[in-house]
């Protein structure tokens, strides 16, 4: 070959480069912008245009993922260590989830918290938008006879009928559902709830506040502020917001900045 022919297949591949940094550049600078959005909406708790237009975490980008995912693991694989698991068990779904109710699980994934609740439960719902992860509960949960297994269309409690419930658990799987559709889980969580039934929700709560990036962790983008609002405009009184359990607030939900949201059906 050339100088000339290497002179020039070095510019071209210069070129590419080049090409490619202003593109992620210009992605970069776009993030920021919706994120700056989304965030001044947040804080104001206004479901807003840059939420409305949020296009990630779609139902169908939902259903595809997690139809495909792997749950020999049963979930456990994003439990930051088993004091962390326990602690969440022993002072947020033990203390806040009563004994002998009613109870419906959104999202169990592959089950890490469903065994505690069918232990407690007088009876449990499991709704996945997923079937496979709806196989691995059947499997772990065959024990358990009291248990329902619904397959959820990603934005609904179909099947669920009214006021039929005492309490709502769901952990890991609102932080993936974009802002439009979880306000039509909120109008259906307070459909299903019973008078002063209770939903005990993990949420995201802003954007790129953790240790962690929001994209990264494919966050879908809420506030506690906005999720309040949402909520009592559905007839549902936040009793609680927080991120952090255990003694001295040990343990917590740091990584993402996520937040957990208990709420309670007005009127009981």
């Amino acid at each position: 070959m050339s100088a000339v022919a290497v002179h020039d297949a070095d510019g071209r591949s210069g070129l590419r480069r080049a090409a490619g940094w202003m593109r992620h550049a210009l992605r970069r600078t776009r993030w920021a912008l919706e994120d700056n959005r989304l965030k001044a909406e947040g804080r104001r708790g206004e479901l807003g245009p840059a939420h409305r237009r949020w296009r990630g975490n779609s139902v169908g980008s939902n259903h595809e993922w997690w139809e495909r995912y792997d749950w020999t693991d049963g979930g456990d694989e994003w439990t930051d260590s088993p004091e962390w698991k326990q602690t969440l068990l022993d002072d947020v779904l033990r203390r806040l989830i009563p004994d002998s109710a009613r109870v419906l699980e959104i999202g169990p994934g592959g089950g890490r918290w469903s065994v505690e609740l069918a232990r407690r439960a007088r009876q449990l719902v499991v709704l996945d938008v997923s079937e496979a992860a709806l196989a691995s509960c059947r499997e772990r949960l065959a024990q358990y006879p009291d248990v329902t297994f619904l397959h959820g269309d990603g934005r609904g409690l179909t099947g669920v009928a009214d006021a039929s419930l005492d309490a709502i658990w769901s952990f890991d799987v609102f932080v993936h559902i974009a802002p439009l559709d979880l306000a039509v889980y909120l109008d259906e969580i307070a459909r299903v709830l019973a008078p002063a039934g209770l939903a005990v929700i993990h949420h995201s709560d802003g954007r790129n506040r953790g240790r962690l990036l929001s994209r990264h962790g494919w966050r879908a983008p809420m506030s506690r502020e906005l999720f309040a609002a949402l909520a009592r405009a559905r007839g549902l009184d936040v009793q609680s917001q927080f991120d952090s359990w255990g003694e001295g607030g040990r343990f917590d939900l740091s990584a993402y900045g996520d937040a957990i949201s208990v709420l309670r059906r007005e009127g009981g």
